[in-house]
């Protein structure tokens, strides 16, 4: 029996950092399509993908493009009955989305459809003997599980795209666009979508946060606090914090950044009172670009940021934010 060697990915069609998303998720699916000897394939859903020249830039040799009226707002359970009727029709070994909510809800989905299994939340995949072998890590990151299917054929998988590498891909040659009409059935929607809000800074999944403003140990008091909330508003940004500061109550868990907590791809990240342990630093090496502030010259946090300013914050934050406001209310921010 043949085995099919294309890796084919649904990208990524929401959120301000979805081209990043979709760079990083198209050169590992590249990068594992070379290895497999295979093609490296878009499948977008109704209104969903990227210009065609992006992908094209990014090595996509096919863009399989499902159309039908009710791909026009997301809905899982419509999404995932389109994306397995189109994949019925075209032959491939790796069906690969990035570990978003959105990828996350869908794989496990498609993956029912198809007979076979979603291997989910992978932070690395390398290919053994011909089969694929995925990666995943356990108990914050201390130990790393390797799974693979039994039996090579097709597979479905998840990645976290921030840790992934902005590598330079190669660009084809062409981009073959192929349209494929899907039909779907009300009879399989048991939820619909009416309406689509955009995130709150104040609320929003850290993970998915343009600018994030980390508070650390050096901003352990109310007065403090109060200023990086502020200064989170001005820029709407959420905030972020360490591990002291969740321990000691100042934080939720859930806004935790580090090797136990969450790994963040800002366009800007902003630490505020943070040394810049290794366990916090793992967690914003992606960032675009990192601002850091502490009264300690020497604290690691400068090693690893882009721009580094020695002070104390109750004297900087409150001079940084009038100086915000009066660019924002002369409209140059």
């Amino acid at each position: 029996m043949k085995t099919e060697t294309n890796v084919i990915v649904i990208p990524e069609s929401s959120g301000d950092n979805r081209q990043d998303i979709n760079r990083r998720l198209l050169t590992e699916a590249g990068r594992i399509a070379g290895h497999l000897g295979g093609a490296l394939q878009v499948l977008a859903l109704g209104d969903d993908g990227e210009d065609p020249a992006f992908l094209k830039q990014c090595g996509v040799s096919t863009l399989y493009h499902a159309q039908d009226g009710s791909l026009s707002r997301y809905s899982p359970e419509v999404f995932a009955w389109a994306a397995q009727s189109a994949l019925q029709k075209i032959p491939f070994r790796l069906l690969l989305l990035a570990h978003t909510d959105r990828g996350s809800d869908l794989a496990p989905r498609i993956a029912a459809y198809l007979d076979t299994s979603a291997v989910t939340d992978c932070v690395d995949m390398r290919i053994k003997d011909g089969m694929l072998v995925y990666a995943r890590s356990l108990y914050g990151g201390q130990l790393e599980q390797e799974m693979s299917f039994a039996e090579p054929g097709r597979e479905v998988a998840t990645v976290r795209h921030e840790v992934l590498d902005v590598g330079k891909a190669t660009p084809s040659g062409g981009l073959e666009v192929n349209r494929i009409s899907v039909e779907t059935s009300p009879d399989t929607v048991a939820v619909r979508s009416l309406e689509i809000l955009p995130p709150d800074h104040r609320t929003v999944d850290i993970l998915y946060a343009k600018r994030i403003i980390g508070a650390g140990a050096g901003c352990s008091d109310a007065e403090l606090l109060k200023l990086v909330h502020e200064l989170s508003d001005l820029l709407e940004g959420a905030v972020g914090t360490t591990r002291p500061m969740v321990d000691d109550g100042y934080v939720l868990r859930e806004r935790m950044i580090g090797q136990t907590g969450k790994t963040v791809v800002p366009e800007l990240y902003i630490a505020l009172g943070i040394s810049g342990s290794p366990h916090h630093v793992a967690g914003i090496q992606g960032s675009r670009e990192i601002l850091a502030l502490n009264t300690d010259p020497r604290a690691p946090i400068f090693g690893v940021c882009d721009s580094g300013f020695v002070g104390n914050l109750k004297t900087v934050l409150p001079g940084l934010i009038d100086r915000i406001k009066r660019y924002r209310d002369k409209g140059q921010i």
